[in-house]
């Protein structure tokens, strides 16, 4: 029995000793219907795999600009978020207006973004104007959405007095078009993102195109919007091409995390691309060029030595 003991006695301090050697790390992401939560799983499960010392795991959240501001009060190690908030955040603007976030870092570029605008087809909604006097979901707070849909809105010389505003979490909205509560939402997501493409096979609506001069103006006038295609037959009733405006999503984190860290969450990646693009048609068209362009912030010192080491700098 004494044995016994001693055998158990070593195996949990074995056991303790493994536990303590890992890192735990939170991935912030967003609604479990948009890309960026399957996105984080993807890469959660890619890096716990490759036994480098971490344990990643992610958490569903309000979005960009939430997952931006709890990075920078370290209450997230790395996040997903749109291309123009971490751009915003590190410059201070916007959202972030007299609170830059200095210290955000880019662990790697990846998916166009475009936002969807989706209408009730009785709407009659042929371009953004157009929802003047509707009922609109343009994002709940602390989102992404809201933060693109209030750019656009300026640019257009419109406010949220020249429609019915819904502040809906993108999860709830194609429910509430669905039901007839709202007239059309705004949605910033991957090409051919699943709430998108279940709403369009099975209710009466369409992709509304989003590329007017005033968005072309924007776009030359900030670095990190860009208009993007839709190929035909991506959603239903869409028998076409429509050109969308947008962002791109980005892998954030702080400049506090560790470069071995960043390095060995880079790197992991990269050696499993397939797999990584597999998890969602938005990512299966990445290339070399989207990891380090349009970042809207400096790259993580360890992600760099990744992105070099793999010929992509």
């Amino acid at each position: 029995m004494k044995k016994l003991n001693v055998f158990l006695g070593a195996l949990v301090v074995a056991t303790l000793g493994m536990a303590s050697a890992q890192q735990f790390l939170t991935i912030g992401t967003g609604g479990v219907v948009g890309v960026y939560f399957p996105v984080g799983g993807a890469t959660a499960a890619i890096v716990n795999q490759a036994n480098v010392g971490l344990r990643l795991t992610v958490e569903s959240t309000g979005g960009s600009v939430f997952n931006v501001r709890a990075i920078q009060e370290d209450q997230l190690d790395l996040a997903l978020a749109q291309s123009d908030v971490t751009y915003q955040a590190y410059h201070g603007e916007a959202a972030f207006e007299g609170e830059p976030f200095e210290g955000i870092r880019v662990l790697m570029g990846l998916h166009a973004e475009p936002m969807h605008l989706v209408c009730q087809q009785d709407a009659n909604v042929e371009s953004f104007r157009d929802i003047a006097d509707l009922r609109v979901s343009i994002g709940n707070p602390g989102s992404g959405i809201l933060n693109t849909v209030r750019a656009m809105l300026e640019v257009f010389d419109m406010t949220e007095e020249d429609f019915t505003p819904e502040y809906l979490r993108a999860a709830e909205a194609p429910d509430f078009l669905r039901d007839g509560r709202i007239d059309c939402f705004f949605y910033t997501v991957g090409i051919g993102g699943a709430a998108i493409r279940d709403i369009t096979a099975t209710a009466d609506v369409n992709i509304v195109p989003l590329d007017d001069p005033e968005l072309a103006d924007l776009i030359e006038a900030e670095p990190y919007y860009a208009f993007a295609t839709v190929p035909a037959d991506t959603y239903g009733n869409q028998p076409e091409d429509v050109t969308l405006f947008g962002v791109k999503a980005l892998f954030v984190t702080s400049i506090d995390l560790p470069e071995e860290h960043a390095y060995a969450i880079v790197s992991a990646v990269l050696q499993n691309l397939d797999t990584f693009t597999a998890t969602h048609p938005a990512l299966a068209n990445l290339t070399a060029e989207d990891f380090v362009t349009g970042l809207g912030a400096p790259l993580h010192p360890g992600a760099e030595r990744a992105l070099r080491e793999f010929g992509l700098l």
